[in-house]
C-alpha cells in the first residue's frame, strides 16, 4: 500500500544530517572565534602571523552565515526540495573548484590535503545528490 510520499533513500538521508552536522560545528567555530579573537591573535603572532581584529571579526561572521547556508541546504535536502539540491551542489563545485586553486597554489601541507578532502567529499555529494537513481527518483516524487 502505498501512501503517495515519497521514501528518501538513505544516501539523501546521509548528505542532509552531514550538512546539518557541518552547519553545527561552523556554528560552534564562528561563535568561538568572536569570543576568543584576542586569543586567535595572541596564537597567530607567535607562528609570527597577523590579522587584523575585523579580519577576525569578519571572518567569524562569514563562518556564521556559511553555517546558517548550510542548515538551510540540510534541512532543504531532507525535505525535499529540489531548489535546495541544485544549490547545494553549485555551492560544493564552487568549493571544489576553490580547493583546487588552493591546492595548485600551495601544494604541500595543510592546504593541499584539505583540498583534496573536498574534492572527494564533494564528488560524493554531487553523484549522491544527481548521479544516484534513487536520489533521482526521490526528487521526482517531491
Amino acid at each position: 500500500m502505498s501512501t503517495g510520499v515519497a521514501r528518501r533513500p538513505g544516501i539523501v538521508t546521509f548528505v542532509g544530517v552531514i550538512l546539518l552536522i557541518q552547519a553545527f560545528l561552523g556554528l560552534v567555530e564562528g561563535i568561538v572565534l568572536l569570543a576568543f579573537r584576542d586569543n586567535v591573535q595572541d596564537f597567530l603572532a607567535e607562528y609570527g602571523d597577523t590579522l587584523s581584529d575585523g579580519t577576525i571579526t569578519g571572518t567569524a561572521i562569514g563562518g556564521l552565515i556559511a553555517a546558517l547556508l548550510l542548515g538551510l541546504a540540510g534541512f532543504g535536502i531532507l525535505g525535499g526540495s529540489r531548489v535546495w539540491r541544485l544549490l547545494t551542489v553549485l555551492v560544493v563545485a564552487l568549493r571544489m573548484a576553490f580547493s583546487l586553486y588552493a591546492m595548485i597554489i600551495h601544494p604541500h601541507g595543510a592546504y593541499f590535503t584539505s583540498g583534496l578532502v573536498t574534492l572527494l567529499i564533494g564528488f560524493f555529494v554531487i553523484w549522491a545528490l544527481y548521479g544516484h537513481k534513487e536520489s533521482d527518483e526521490y526528487y521526482r516524487a517531491s
